[in-house]
């Protein structure tokens, strides 16, 4: 007699597919807690500075610095794990690295002509 290779927890994939799914790695619900509780702290940080700002006499360039890592690490922390390329593969991680590698060279390339035109522009009507 033959077995017959299907079980009621498998359905019709078989072994395979479920070790091939279970071998993939999970985010826990407290990882998602903590995260979520670091991105209001950085909420929190973003609204401060910004209330510091109009309070202390700070050089522009200092405020956007520090408006910009807050920024960056909010989104590193959404990346990382509410699109999970943390537990992803790494061809999904070289191509979530390469978007923003690529979009850090388009932002790059768009302010050093922004900055090369000039400032502050001439008076007087539109060229």
């Amino acid at each position: 007699m033959a077995k017959t290779s299907t079980s009621a927890g498998h359905g019709a994939h078989g072994d395979g597919a479920h070790s091939e799914h279970a071998a993939h790695a999970h985010i826990s619900r407290g990882t998602y807690y903590r995260v979520f509780a670091a991105l209001m702290v950085l909420m929190a940080l973003t609204v401060g500075a910004w209330w510091i700002e109009g309070i202390v006499a700070l050089p522009r360039l200092l405020g956007v610095a520090i408006a910009m890592a807050i920024a960056i690490a909010k989104t590193t922390l959404i990346v990382l794990y509410f699109m999970h390329v943390k537990v992803s593969e790494r061809a999904t991680q070289l191509y979530a690295a390469a978007a923003f590698i690529g979009f850090a060279i388009m932002v790059i390339i768009t302010m050093g002509d922004y900055f090369a035109r000039g400032w502050p522009p001439p008076p007087g009507p539109l060229p």
